[in-house]
């Protein structure tokens, strides 16, 4: 029984570090041709830990609670892309899913 828990739990690893290997390549591209930008570097590295802890959304937003309410306070960057939305949490996450980097 230990034997078929521990394999599973080898397997669950394995997947979680494909995932962020996955995540963290995007997030290299990104940065490659100059999309990412500093603004969004802090938050796109704390989704690059909840995908290797294998987190979902509402558990990353939990602990994230401080740096979703600054954003969602701040108006949208007009000279930025996706500036029709109603704050900067929302342009943010528009913007990570373009580049896909937003892992739910």
């Amino acid at each position: 029984m230990s034997t078929q828990f521990s394999e599973t739990r080898e397997q669950v690893f394995q997947r979680k570090f494909g995932d962020a290997s996955i995540y963290s390549a995007h997030v290299q591209e990104a940065m490659r041709f100059n999309k990412l930008s500093s603004a969004n570097y802090a938050l796109v590295m704390t989704l690059l830990d909840a995908v290797l802890l294998g987190y979902t959304e509402e558990r990353w937003k939990t602990g994230q609670q401080r740096i979703i309410k600054t954003l969602t306070d701040q108006l949208p960057d007009k000279h930025a892309s996706h500036s029709d939305v109603a704050n900067r949490y929302e342009q943010s996450i528009s913007y990570l899913k373009e580049l896909t980097l937003w892992p739910w």
